[in-house]
């Protein structure tokens, strides 16, 4: 399964939404304390979009943050692809937006749906189409932005989500440092487990916590052991392992079957929630600066539908 590298990350940037949403601030508007909500989820607080902003405009600004990062321009782009399920309208898509607002027009440009594992499923995409010399560089984001779809009366949903997007950089770069190995699942069987309908649909998020739990807590270490057996690696090679910031007892759980200490497990969602399909690319500016050349990140992620994903990348 391991091979040649495809997508070197060379930029991270993120972006969110502008409204900073505490538990404290949930309290007053729903049955549910502080306590309750941070115990549970480990979320304290999230971000939601304010008037105009939408899913399209944090996907843009966290890839102009990218570009930055990355000391690029947008016409040095050649594909552009965004996780979403929360697409402010159904044409023209997100990555068709954000191509034009960071002059990256002409430009092939999709949206990829797959929940919350959005993400690491755009990112198989982008590493085979580098990989196959279709790209040489690919702006890869991850944005929703979930207040739109979630029901704000109805608190065992509306505490855990945010709004926000990830982006980064891919390059086909030279070496060895890049994407060397994915996994993609789904099993529409699970579609019970969790649904949601678009934004401005009065079909809101739903979801059975309990058992989308006991699916998650499986689902990570399981991708985690295969991908490290199929390419020959212990847990020691890896630095970090980025999870979906889904619920910290959902990751720690998860950690205790990796076999990993806490400190090599990224987590962020104490301050932005469950991002869906963002919260796996909102983490890499968190270790970017930190990732040392030879060992490998691990990103798991799983969403509605039911789908799951992982991503091993060598540094």
């Amino acid at each position: 399964m391991s091979g040649p590298a495809k997508g070197k990350i060379i930029g991270v940037g993120r972006a969110l939404g502008g409204r900073v949403v505490t538990n404290k601030d949930l309290e007053s508007v729903l049955d549910t304390t502080d306590d309750w909500i941070s115990s549970r989820t480990g979320i304290h607080e999230r971000r939601f979009v304010e008037e105009g902003e939408t899913c399209a405009t944090l996907a843009t600004g966290a890839a102009r943050n990218a570009l930055e990062h990355a000391g690029v321009g947008g016409d040095s782009i050649d594909l552009i692809i965004c996780g979403t399920s929360t697409a402010p309208e159904s044409m023209p898509s997100v990555a068709c937006l954000v191509g034009e607002e960071v002059g990256a027009a002409g430009v092939g440009a999709m949206d990829l749906s797959a929940a919350c594992s959005g993400f690491s499923y755009a990112a198989s995409v982008a590493s085979a189409m580098i990989g196959a010399g279709s790209a040489g560089r690919v702006l890869l984001i991850g944005a929703d932005a979930m207040s739109t779809v979630v029901d704000q009366t109805d608190r065992s949903t509306a505490v855990l989500f945010g709004d926000g997007a990830g982006a980064v950089i891919l390059d086909a770069g030279d070496g060895e440092s890049g994407f060397v190995d994915h996994i993609l699942g789904a099993d529409g069987g699970g579609a019970p487990l969790g649904r949601a309908g678009q934004p401005g649909d009065e079909n809101k998020l739903y979801q059975n916590g309990r058992e989308v739990f006991k699916f998650a807590v499986r689902i990570l270490p399981d991708m985690f052991e295969k991908l490290l057996s199929r390419n020959d690696l212990t847990p020691d090679d890896v630095q970090y392992v980025i999870p979906h910031q889904a619920n910290a007892r959902i990751i720690r759980s998860a950690a205790k079957k990796m076999d990993l200490p806490e400190e090599r497990i990224v987590m962020n969602l104490d301050r932005f929630g469950n991002t869906s399909a963002a919260s796996i690319p909102l983490s890499y500016p968190d270790i970017f600066d930190d990732m040392e050349p030879g060992k490998y990140v691990v990103t798991v992620g799983f969403g509605f539908g039911l789908t799951w994903a992982a991503n091993l990348y060598r540094i």
